[in-house]
Order: structure tokens, then C-alpha cells, then sequence
């Protein structure tokens, strides 16, 4: 009986449950910092960034050139030589980066938080194991 105990001492239990609440406040907190995040920079996220194409369309009405070969050309300088269209992709792929790293914080709590309940799992079966509960017949 006193191997028992001392082996459900071992399995300690206890830090794992507390564990297991901080994962899931650290969980809750990312996912509100990817929304947030999100809503901030609404305009700015994916390959069809809102505010890079608005500034894009402006200048389309004042392209340059004689042609559509010269006024493509002249839209493609653009992306460096205008200031508000390089500040917008600029912040494009600055965002695109911040989100992927939030969302790899997610995946990552997500997948401690899911490791820690399996463990959890693991060790109340082997409480109810070494309880007897599943040493009787039913």
C-alpha cells in the first residue's frame, strides 16, 4: 500500500493540472492577440492587400506612356519610386510576418496544451490502475 502511495506521489499530478490552466490562459491570450492583430491590420493582410491595391488604382489613372506596355512600366516604378505605395507594401509583408509568427505561437500552444492533457490522460489511467478500479473483473 505504502508503494502505492508513493508511486501516486511520483506521478505528481498536481503541477500538470496547473500547468495545464496556465496553457490554456497562454492559449486564450494568443488567439486574442492573432484577432486583434487581425482587425488592427485589416487592410494589410493577404496577397490582395486592400490598401496596396486603393493606392495602385489611384495611380492607374495617372499613368504615364503612350501605350499600355509604357503605362505598365511606368505602374511598376512605382513600387519603388512612390512613397505611399512602398510604405503600403512595405507594411504588407510586415504584417504578413508579424500574423505567421503569431500563428506559429498559436500552433505551438496549441500543441503544448495538447501534449499536457495526454499526459494527463496517461497518468489518471495509471491512478486508476494502481486504485484497483481496473484490476477487478466486471
Amino acid at each position: 500500500m505504502n508503494e502505492k502511495f508513493e508511486v501516486l506521489r511520483y506521478l505528481d499530478t498536481k503541477s500538470l493540472i496547473t500547468r495545464l490552466h496556465e496553457l490554456e490562459d497562454e492559449f486564450e491570450k494568443v488567439m486574442k492577440e492573432e484577432a486583434e492583430f487581425k482587425t488592427q491590420n485589416y487592410g494589410y493582410l493577404g496577397s490582395e492587400c486592400a490598401e496596396v491595391k486603393r493606392i495602385e488604382a489611384e495611380l492607374t489613372v495617372q499613368a504615364e506612356g503612350t501605350n499600355e506596355n509604357q503605362r505598365k512600366a511606368w505602374l511598376l516604378r512605382q513600387r519603388v519610386e512612390n512613397d505611399e505605395l512602398l510604405m503600403a507594401l512595405t507594411r504588407q509583408k510586415t504584417v504578413a510576418f508579424d500574423l505567421e509568427n503569431i500563428h506559429i505561437r498559436v500552433e505551438m500552444t496549441k500543441r503544448r496544451l495538447e501534449s499536457t492533457k495526454a499526459v494527463l490522460a496517461l497518468k489518471t489511467a495509471q491512478i486508476h490502475f494502481l486504485s484497483g478500479e481496473d484490476a477487478e473483473p466486471k
